[in-house]
């Protein structure tokens, strides 16, 4: 270990340069030489990922005891907001800019043997190291900076979509349920102190939370597995995707972002994080419609009015809209389960051999056994939607 031994001014100077410094190196790389459209769109990307993740495992480290920050300075949660967003921006686009063809396990490994190992217990009142903090810094890196840097490399070179969608989802998570209830909680007052909730309370609104959650990572799947893209504007679809949760909403992220908010303050009896929602109706006002407008209506001139006038932005429909059927094929149309689909709205169910089939109207990708199943449910009407997309999440991850 290295003994700094740094007078506490400078120490301060150090948390300014760890934030700083990430800024300058970003634009240059990004501004100053010649990089590429699709590697800033990643760079972006790995900062926004960064962000939640640097919050949430940081919490984590605090909880346990493996570090804590000085001073109280421009605090969030124990954790300095200088350090939360120049860290992001170095274990994101800052490290994949400098580095854009090493891979980011040899990045960070480097990182964490040499200036980590031997400087971190060493940088207070900067940080001051408790027991196991090496076991704290691996996490963080394995859960935090390795992710964002793969998630800005995958996105330049457009490889791993699934990948790069759960790690977006894995995002926008960090920024609905931490970032921003924690950002107002730190203004207007109040505090998680999730401990001292009764435990039925935790268990219910758990359970509430993660059924709001399935309407937007549904959508999030959609999005990838039948549209091809992301739910980014960035790095959009390439087909316009009308079925699973979008038969039934038109905005299903943006519902599922506002149900998680009113879940959430509710839990926490804030009524400023409660009143968070109606962000999400503000965003959909503006940028969403925006660009329905100007990106969705210009590429699909075709499909996407009709979609409007069938599809409601926030209130559910009950039964799917589906113009043209889906094919469902089975071994026994006669069976139970079959039986209980012949009310479903916008499907075709016939005789076939072997396992059963679901191929939506127009798209090449069929799926089959216990998937063709569930997505033949999401037929039905809209609970039967949530449940059977809740086991799609898991089994097609």
């Amino acid at each position: 270990m290295l003994d700094l031994g740094l007078p506490e001014p400078l120490m301060l100077a150090l948390r300014w340069l760890l934030l700083l410094g990430p800024i300058c190196l970003v634009l240059y790389f990004a501004f100053l030489r010649e990089t590429e459209q699709r590697a800033r769109i990643g760079g972006l990307f790995a900062f926004l990922y960064g962000v939640p993740l640097i919050f949430i495992t940081h919490s984590i480290a605090i909880y346990f005891g493996w570090w804590r920050y000085g001073w109280d300075a421009l605090m969030l949660n124990g954790i300095p907001a200088d350090i939360l967003i120049g860290g992001a921006i170095l274990f994101g686009p800052g490290l994949f800019f400098a580095f854009p063809r090493v891979g980011p396990l040899m990045i960070c490994l480097p990182i964490i043997i040499g200036l980590h190992a031997t400087l971190f217990s060493s940088l207070e009142p900067l940080v001051y190291a408790g027991p196991n903090w090496l076991i704290g810094v691996v996490f963080v890196f394995v859960t935090a900076h390795i992710p964002a840097i793969y998630l800005a490399k995958w996105t330049a070179e457009s490889r791993h979509l699934p990948m790069r969608c759960a790690l977006l989802a894995i995002m926008t998570g960090g920024m609905i349920l931490a970032i921003l209830p924690s950002l107002i909680m730190q203004a207007m007052g109040g505090e998680w102190a999730m401990l001292e909730r009764p435990i039925w309370s935790t268990v219910i609104s758990a359970i509430l939370l993660g059924l709001a959650s399935v309407i937007g990572l549904s959508a999030n799947k959609m999005l990838c597995l039948q549209g091809g893209g992301t739910p980014v504007p960035l790095d959009p679809t390439k087909l316009l995707v009308r079925s699973g949760i979008y038969a039934y909403v038109s905005n299903p992220m943006q519902l599922s972002a506002a149900l998680c908010w009113v879940i959430l303050g509710l839990y926490l009896q804030n009524i400023w994080v409660v009143a968070a929602a109606g962000m999400a109706w503000v965003f959909v006002q503006g940028m969403v419609r925006w660009h329905h407008r100007h990106d969705l209506l210009k590429r699909f001139p075709e499909g996407w009015p009709e979609y409007k006038e069938n599809v409601p932005e926030w209130i559910p429909r009950w039964k799917p809209w589906v113009p043209t059927p889906a094919s469902f094929t089975v071994h026994n149309p006669s069976a139970i389960w079959p039986k209980a689909l012949h009310g479903a709205t916008g499907l075709s169910v016939e005789s076939g051999k072997g396992s059963a089939t679901y191929q939506p109207a127009g798209e090449k990708r069929q799926f089959i056994g216990i998937e063709a199943n569930l997505f033949a449910l999401t037929h039905i009407n809209f609970v039967w939607a949530i449940a059977a997309h809740a086991a799609l999440i898991i089994l097609l991850a």
